[in-house]
């Protein structure tokens, strides 16, 4: 079992005399502090919320520009061979998109979950700020997939 708070010594460290061991795992003054796991869970809702926005925008360009090429490839005449693997590029950029959409989708039921279950907003006494982001990030994505279908 892991144990930050116990030293281990290197076996390098161990055995050289020229230089006094140190400490492998070394507390931080922050590793006192003791946060409630409701607003830790929040900021991990937070930060995958917020990163699969940022993939879903990603793969949302690249579908755009992959697009552009394929319509650049056809009006030039090139020739039958590369429109197909540019086609082939246009499929799986498009893709990509589902499986990160039903995912968005599941974070969000979890984060719609865990208000539900904090009817009296306990979490938002501890840190309002926080909580507000949430909220905000719970609509902003509800927007966006209102925007897909």
């Amino acid at each position: 079992m892991y144990s930050p708070h116990i030293a281990l010594l290197s076996a390098v460290q161990a055995n050289d005399t020229r230089h006094k061991a140190k400490l492998r795992f070394q507390r931080r003054a922050s590793d006192n502090v003791y946060t409630d796991p409701r607003l830790e869970q929040l900021i991990v809702y937070r930060a995958l919320l917020e990163h699969l926005l940022q993939q879903k925008a990603h793969y949302d360009h690249e579908r755009e520009l992959e697009l552009k090429r394929l319509e650049r490839f056809r009006c030039e005449g090139i020739n039958e061979r590369r429109l197909q693997v540019q086609e082939q590029v246009v499929k799986k950029t498009q893709g990509m998109l589902p499986g990160i959409v039903f995912k968005l989708r599941n974070e969000m039921d979890k984060l719609k979950h865990f208000f539900d279950i904090d009817k009296d907003r306990e979490v938002r006494k501890l840190d309002a700020t926080l909580y507000d982001e949430c909220r905000n990030l719970l609509i902003h994505c509800q927007d966006i997939l209102d925007k897909v279908h």
